[in-house]
């Protein structure tokens, strides 16, 4: 039977996360390189834009360096469209077949948070933590975004919830198997990594480290 692309890039993803070490860093024999870092301290905290997005799979975000218990991921959008979400999953098995969503972004702020500050989020724990955009086009339908999420799923699928009108004027699963957005450039902006993908969207994206 053949594989549909989902299932493929679900495979390709898993087969990336078993490979990708702890720390960014390359190892050759008698030498030793690591990336550099990109970073500030303010407020008490080391701000730093030390990300990376991943070779094998251009849609897919990193932290350079695991996450740690009460960490700071900060997210700024710019110019992102109606039909874009910004999800923040974590796999929650060791082969990372399954994984939980932490927030989704949207042009309307953060789905499901009354929170003040919308553009943070604590990590609760370290892990294997990463980013990447879905868009879900709509079809003479302007009632806005989807209002809310599964927060289980395999990594790099998002399952919206939302009104019948929105669900009839979208098809979710054609979305899904064409697969999150790519991205088409990445720089280090001082302390913030700034993402541009398909479409014209920008995502800046900062970790704040409390220093002692």
């Amino acid at each position: 039977m053949t594989q549909g692309p989902a299932r493929i890039r679900l495979a390709m993803f898993v087969a990336v996360l078993v490979a990708v070490p702890g720390v960014a860093q390359t190892v050759l024999p008698k030498i030793d390189v690591t990336a550099p870092k990109w970073e500030e301290r303010h407020g008490g905290y080391l701000i730093s834009s030390n990300f990376q997005v991943d070779p094998h799979m251009s849609a897919v975000v990193y932290p350079a360096e695991p996450f740690q218990k009460d960490d700071i991921l900060s997210v700024r959008l710019t110019q992102i469209k109606d039909d874009e979400y910004f999800v923040l999953q974590e796999c929650i098995t060791p082969d990372c077949t399954q994984a939980q969503i932490l927030r989704v972004w949207t042009a309307r702020g953060a789905l499901g948070i009354t929170a003040h500050q919308q553009d943070r989020v604590w990590i609760p724990h370290e892990g294997k933590f990463f980013m990447w955009m879905q868009r879900f086009p709509m079809s003479g339908f302007r009632s806005g975004t989807f209002t809310g999420y599964e927060a289980f799923s395999p990594p790099l699928v998002l399952n919206p919830t939302g009104t019948p009108e929105q669900f009839h004027a979208t098809d979710v699963k054609a979305a899904q198997e064409r697969g999150p957005v790519r991205v088409v450039s990445s720089d280090h902006d001082g302390s913030s990594f700034v993402l541009r993908f398909e479409g014209g969207t920008a995502v800046l994206i900062q970790r704040m480290h409390a220093v002692e």
